[in-house]
């Protein structure tokens, strides 16, 4: 269930496509991802550093400063909430070249895209607000799940993005479209708009199978798919 918040269109940031491709092909991966997700490789799409000295200095003290004024800021809405583990991992080559066999002609943009990606979100209570470093949009369907839900936001102001990290300025950002996204179903989720996920809880762990892309903005992934549907 997809729920708008402000005078957005809510298909820029969420939209539940219709498609229903690769669903075996899900159920068999998260098979294999309860089994053990230790045999997927991991996956860093993302900055990452160990502490924040290694931060300042790959960015400087002023920024890494605003980054921890950033995080104090999340802390401080959300209160006795511990942030989640979150894994990505890429998929074997025969989960790669089974799920691709399945994507319509059409979605597939060029010989990169879309590209597959795994994630497994366990312990800790909510993803805090952020946006993709690299991929715009995917195509995104939940394997299993406790009824999370995403939130998306949009700026009310403008700052400054750091690459390093990619946290908002929360006193400059309102909460626009959210939703609980179902199992077993596609859905286009805007990865470069601020977004964030809560109602995790200690029992199963969040895990989804994504088609990345980088080339092509998510309202335009709408009119991709809205236009090959119609024609079908």
């Amino acid at each position: 269930m997809i729920q708008v918040h402000a005078n957005v269109n809510p298909d820029i940031y969420c939209y539940d496509t219709g498609l229903n491709f690769a669903y075996d092909v899900g159920q068999e991966l998260l098979s294999a991802v309860l089994e053990d997700e230790t045999q997927f490789q991991r996956r860093n799409n993302y900055y990452k550093y160990d502490n924040y000295k290694e931060m300042a200095k790959a960015v400087g003290a002023e920024k890494t400063r605003e980054i921890i004024r950033r995080q104090l800021q999340s802390q401080k809405l959300y209160p006795n909430q511990k942030p989640i583990e979150f894994k990505q991992y890429f998929l074997s080559e025969y989960f790669k070249n089974k799920l691709l066999e399945t994507v319509p002609d059409w979605l597939k943009i060029s010989d990169t895209e879309p590209d597959c990606m795994l994630q497994v979100g366990s312990s800790g209570s909510f993803l805090p607000p952020h946006c993709g470093h690299h991929r715009t949009c995917s195509l995104f369907m939940l394997l299993q799940s406790d009824d999370q839900e995403t939130t998306w936001y949009r700026e009310t102001e403008s700052f400054e993005i750091i690459n390093v990290l990619r946290i908002p300025d929360i006193d400059k950002i309102e909460r626009v479209v959210s939703a609980q996204m179902e199992l077993g179903k596609w859905y286009m989720f805007n990865n470069r708009e601020w977004h964030s996920v809560h109602k995790y809880v200690q029992g199963k762990n969040r895990v989804s199978v994504g088609l990345d892309f980088y080339s092509i903005q998510g309202i335009d992934l709408v009119s991709l798919i809205k236009k090959n549907i119609q024609e079908t």
